[in-house]
Formats: structure tokens, sequence, C-alpha cells
């Protein structure tokens, strides 16, 4: 259990650690006492939990006084806190910065950049559009690190997409040894890069695919394999790394509104009236391994990358849509907000999903007792990356005002990328 493991930690580490548990712990009180067990879905596809039991019923306790706003509205009050705007890098002096827009001019590669072969780019060329900063965005929760996809997560992705017990709940069920990488890393990858997209977005970030780590592995015991293949058990050594993902992805039901590159504009990130005007909608998809089920961590991270959709990304909707039967995703759903709205079976398998949504104005309500706050709306962001947390942005194209970087990384790989500013640049044409 959790006391034996917390053994294993340094002395210094040991009270940190207690006390995120006792307050997850706390959590689960204020849930009636229940963990509530995560639904598993992968790339849009939602899975079934297999063998879930159902469990005894327990005598309710007695739920805590939910935390209150000026208004009088009870408000989550383990839901993260707004996340503080990260700083801006050093200013260049006018010798550092003439010198640097110089060697920017030498440049004169050209990376083409399939996005469904993204992957099979030499890793010079991957390197150098696959910056820093597009890499650098994360979510936390209690027990959790939500961080960008890296290529050596490849051996647990494998892990995860062929284990049979986890096929029998997806709805495109086992896929081909070849369409992990290609398919399914290549994907992962690109999320992090807005710019090399295989839709019709014109470069704006519609998906967010997070790795699922475990911020203090040896605090948490891996459960029992019950039938999962030798190959694909879960080692303490994998505790470190990968144990599966949670995704985002955006829905423009109106393109050429939000997130546009136009020539001539410095890029904003949308704001939540932009956002309503191009009718988007959020669409949440997961998995973890099977020896990490029933413990509560997709519903951490459940939590908290649907405030991110909503408070950060400016969704006007999330909808989750977990199959028939699926209880325990279901409940999930339900302890978020969402409410049930229809039955559907368009997808390629004819199998029912339940649809759940909430919108805006709910969560907003329910989880910070206040009506809707677009705090980054508006905001001028990166061309490259477009992380809407950076600073301002402190490097400009020499030749134009409105191409602006937070680093000159993402100003290389703007430059060189063949549909990229230096393409698109007045100044210089």
């Amino acid at each position: 259990m959790v006391e034996k493991a917390l053994q294993q930690l340094t002395v210094d580490d040991t009270a940190q650690h207690s006390a995120i548990i006792l307050e997850h712990e706390k959590q689960l009180e204020r849930s009636d006492g229940k963990e509530t067990d995560s639904e598993d879905q992968g790339d849009g596809a939602t899975l079934a939990l297999a063998g879930t039991s159902k469990s005894k019923k327990k005598k309710k306790k007695k739920k805590s006084a939910a935390k209150k706003s000026s208004t009088g509205i009870a408000v989550n009050p383990l839901l993260n806190a707004f996340p503080d705007e990260l700083g801006a890098p050093e200013q260049e002096d006018s010798e550092v910065r003439i010198a640097r827009d110089a060697e920017l001019l030498e440049e004169t590669r050209t990376v083409k950049a399939n996005p469904m072969l993204l992957l099979e780019s030499s890793p010079a060329e991957l390197d150098i559009l696959w910056t820093p900063s597009c890499r650098s965005l994360e979510l936390l929760t209690p027990r959790l690190r939500l961080r960008q996809c890296q290529l050596g997560d490849l051996k647990m992705i494998t892990k995860i997409k062929t284990e049979p017990i986890v096929n029998r709940t997806q709805l495109y069920g086992q896929p081909h040894m070849s369409w992990i990488k290609t398919g399914f890393l290549t994907r992962y990858i690109r999320s992090s890069i807005p710019q090399i997209s295989d839709k019709e977005n014109n470069g704006w970030k519609t998906d967010y695919i997070f790795a699922i780590t475990l911020r203090y592995p040896s605090a948490l015991e891996i459960g029992p394999p019950k039938g999962v293949m030798l190959r694909n058990r879960l080692l303490e050594t994998d505790k470190a790394g990968y144990v599966g993902n949670f995704g985002l992805e955006l829905h423009i039901e109106k393109p050429g509104i939000v997130g546009m590159r136009r020539k001539g504009k410095v890029l904003t990130h949308p704001t939540f009236a932009e956002m309503d005007a191009a009718r988007v909608y959020g669409s949440l998809f997961y998995e973890i391994h099977p020896q990490l089920w029933g413990k509560g961590l997709i519903s951490e991270a459940f939590t908290e990358v649907l405030r991110f959709a909503i408070e950060e990304c400016g969704c006007p909707l999330v909808i989750a849509d977990p199959t028939s039967g699926n209880d325990a995703s279901i409940k999930l759903c339900l302890k978020n907000g969402m409410t049930y709205k229809s039955t559907t079976r368009d997808n390629p398998y004819n199998k029912p999903q339940l649809i759940h949504e909430i919108k805006r104005e709910e969560w907003f309500k329910r989880n910070r007792g206040t009506k809707p706050v677009d705090r980054w709306g508006g905001k001028p962001v990166c061309r490259w990356c477009m992380n809407p947390r950076l600073s301002s942005q402190t490097i400009r194209c020499q030749f134009c005002d409105w191409a602006r970087y937070c680093s000159r990384e993402c100003q290389k790989a703007d430059w060189v990328y063949i549909r990229g500013h230096r393409a698109e640049c007045a100044g210089r044409n």
C-alpha cells in the first residue's frame, strides 16, 4: 500500500508526498469515499473497462462543506488555479540581436516535414522543428505530470497498444504493429508542433496529447497483472516514464475565424467570443496501462484537462463519449459536471457511445463560482509554438514587426519550414 511505498522515499521527500496523498484521500471522501474507476480510451476511441466488479454498498460519509466563492456558489477546492504566465527570455542587446539576425539569414535549408511521415524526417530536421517551447507545455495534478510525448515513449505505447485486455475495450481493436509508430507516436509528437498538421487548420493547434507520467513513482503500487501478457506487464522501472496518454482534440465547425496565421497580423490566442463564433468544441480521449486502472489516476487527469480545455483553450463545449455499459466512465463524466445528451453509433464499428457534455458557463459556475473569465484571449503568442502561457514575445523578425517568437529556436523553425515565415515575409520578399 501507499504507506509501504513511502518507506522507500528519502526522508526529505516523505512529508511532501504524504501531504499530497492525504489531500487525495480527502478528495475521495468528498466523493462518498469512492475512487472513480477511469474510462480508458485511445485517440478518440472509447474503452470500456474489462472485468469491473460491483463494489459493496458502503455507508455514506457526510460530505465536507464545499468552499464558496464571494457569490455564495460552491466551488471546487482542489481544482488547479489558473496558471501564472511564464517569464520572458532575457532581452538581447543590439550586438547580440544583429549577430543572431545575420545567422538566421545564412540559414538556407528548407524543411518540408510531411505531417504523416514526420518521424521519417532526419533527426536534425526534427530537432529544429520540435523546439524546446513546443515540448514544454505540461499540466500537473496531485499525483501526475502530464507532459508532451517523447520519442522514447514508443516502448510503453507499444506495451499498451498491443495488450489484448486493452484491445478488447478499444473501438479500433488491435492495431497493426507498424501503425503504432507511424500512426500513434507520429500523431502524439505532431500534436506539440502546431504548424505540422494533417488538418486544414492553417497551422492552429487543434490537438493536445499529453503523456501521463507519475510525479512520485515509488509512492504508487502497481496493480496485479490479472491476465496482462508477460511482455506487456508494467515493471517498477516503467513507472518513471510514460504510462498512458490523455488527449484533447478541438473540432472547428466554422473554420477561418480562430487561430489563423494571417500575413501582416500578430498571431493572438483566440478569445472566447472567437471560439463561440467558430463553434469550436473539444473532445477528450485517453488510455492508461491496465495495471494502473482503478486508482483514480484518469480521474485526476480528466479534471485537469477539462479545466485546461475550457479556461485556457477557451472551448465553449467539451464532450466525452463513453461506450454503453461503461458505468465507471459515465460516473466520471457526471462527477465532472457533464450531462448525458444522446447516444450515437457514428463510428466505424457501430458501437453505441453515450455523449456527455459540459458548457463553458456551467463549468465556471460549478468550479469557480463565477461567470466565464477569459484570461488568455487576444494575447499575442509565439508564431511557432503558440503557447499562451509564455510571456510576451521578445524575438521579432528583422524585416517585419508582426512575426513574433518566444525564442530564437522557434523563430528558426518558422524560418526554415516550407510553409513558414520566410515564404510570407513581405519585408524580405
